[in-house]
């Protein structure tokens, strides 16, 4: 790993602006950082829950990607900046995630150039890819296809971030997690856990592929590397465990660690992908007549997540930022039963 640059302590005591810190990566950031007694500050919307960052005692600006007013405040005199908020979804409208996710990315990276920030760390994922469904796969594979919008504008705002370090003199470092999981991961572990306890969690393929699997606290790692290391400027990093961990050994030990039964429930990828594009059809329909807005019970996206392989390099990772994974499969799982029974995640 290369010497730290002599202006990163500085780095360290200016604030570290943290966007999506109301969310399951960023507040896990935000709650190292407050740990750690870095200087922290969050941009969070009017409408997001904040008690948790109130209780880290970090400062919150209240604002929205498209609100450029309060992303100039949120990133005056932020030396740093962790973009983690995007809208994660493959059902909303086209509109709706290029504005978050694209338009959002550009608000906050002018944001960022107009305050002086010094290093711009982007949370992306290897749904860039396009899910190959190839094994080691590294930062320069090309995908060979439109995969779905959320996938498609995740790429877009990589390029803008390229764009924008290009242009200017600050320095960015994009960060390509897979299937990150640990305490707090809602959206994704709680909803899997609920659905195994309910008796319809749906595998695809027998759950016999890869699930590309990322300790959360492993990931915080990885930020924090980029924040510092000045040979990572203008590099992308996929950032994984390196698991040869399946989606029926994970959901298997899940349901296990619950008292549940494990998923029975298969069905092989192709007719998986059909029913998936039928019920987002049906689901958009309603949506734009009834004003749903519950997700449908399958999409694409989990379909792709589910049945190919999520197997990425982290080789990159460990010569250049000197990451390692440090908590093991063992003890991320054990946290997040942990977290699964205390919080009664289950069943909400």
């Amino acid at each position: 790993m290369s010497e730290r640059s002599p202006s990163s302590d500085a780095d360290r005591r200016s604030p570290c602006l943290i966007t999506g810190a109301t969310g399951f990566i960023g507040g896990a950031l935000a709650a190292r950082m407050a740990a750690e007694g870095r200087s922290v500050r969050c941009l969070a919307r009017a409408s997001s829950d904040t008690s948790a960052l109130r209780e880290l005692g970090v400062p919150v600006v209240r604002g929205d990607l498209d609100d450029t007013a309060s992303l100039a405040a949120a990133a005056d005199g932020c030396r740093q900046v962790v973009h983690c908020a995007a809208l994660v979804s493959d059902w909303a409208t086209v509109e709706e995630i290029r504005a978050a996710n694209v338009a959002g990315t550009h608000n906050i990276l002018a944001a960022a150039l107009r305050a002086g920030t010094k290093r711009f760390v982007h949370i992306s994922t290897t749904d860039v890819y396009g899910h190959p469904g190839r094994r080691d796969v590294a930062e320069t594979w090309q995908p060979d296809g439109f995969s779905n919008w959320y996938s498609q504008s995740k790429l877009e705002s990589e390029q803008e971030v390229r764009r924008a370090a290009a242009a200017c003199s600050m320095q960015t470092v994009v960060l390509r997690p897979a299937t990150v999981y640990g305490p707090g991961s809602v959206d994704v572990i709680g909803e899997i856990a609920t659905a195994i306890c309910a008796r319809r969690m749906l595998l695809v393929g027998g759950g016999r592929t890869v699930a590309g699997l990322c300790y959360v606290e492993n990931l915080i790692d990885a930020i924090l590397l980029a924040l510092e290391e000045p040979a990572a400027a203008g590099a992308a990093f996929n950032v994984t465990d390196g698991l040869d961990v399946s989606w029926r050994r994970l959901t298997s030990d899940l349901a296990s660690g619950l008292g549940c039964p494990p998923p029975r429930l298969s069905l092989p990828y192709r007719p998986a992908v059909a029913l998936a594009a039928m019920l987002e059809q049906g689901y958009r329909v309603l949506r734009r007549a009834t004003g749903l807005t519950i997700s449908p019970l399958l999409s694409r996206q989990a379909v792709a997540v589910l049945g190919r392989d999520q197997d990425f390099s982290n080789a990159a990772a460990r010569a250049t930022l000197g990451w390692e994974p440090r908590v093991g499969y063992g003890e991320g799982l054990a946290a997040t039963l942990a977290w699964l029974r205390e919080e009664r995640a289950v069943g909400r």
